[in-house]
């Protein structure tokens, strides 16, 4: 099975004030172990980004959001997906449609990438996924 990393469990993972972080190193350790039945992870360029930029203010740790950047850009079993130019007219479709749902333009091409790809199971700890059919994985 596929899973899709967002933005919360890459965070926690590596904030140790975060409130999900017990639970997101768990989760990973499952992964890591073969507990669980995701065998391909995927992230976005946007993911990313938006992890690192909040890694690094939430902790006011530079150095810890460099070992978050180098160890996605380095990792042996997270695909990061590109957002091109179509997935970004379809992000910006998603993003202008749905303003009932408080999708950030990140969450819209994650959405997006994720239907791409296949993955209908995402790692994170918005619901907002679920109101656009995705199955929200909390923990693992």
């Amino acid at each position: 099975m596929k899973l899709f990393v967002d933005t919360g469990p890459l965070v926690a993972f590596y904030n140790k004030r975060d409130g999900q972080h017990v639970s997101a190193r768990e989760s990973f350790a499952r992964i890591g172990r073969g507990e669980t039945p995701y065998r391909k992870l995927y992230t976005s360029d946007y993911v990313l980004d938006e992890s690192l930029t909040l890694c690094r203010s939430q902790t006011g740790n530079h150095s810890l959001a460099v070992e978050l950047g180098t160890d996605i850009l380095n990792s042996k079993t997270m695909v990061l997906l590109k957002v091109d130019g179509d997935i970004l007219k379809g992000s910006w479709e998603l993003f202008k449609q749905r303003a009932e749902i408080k999708l950030s333009f990140t969450d819209c091409s994650t959405a997006v990438l994720a239907r791409t790809h296949g993955v209908s199971d995402i790692f994170t700890f918005d619901d907002d996924f679920n109101s656009l059919r995705f199955h929200g994985v909390r923990s693992i």
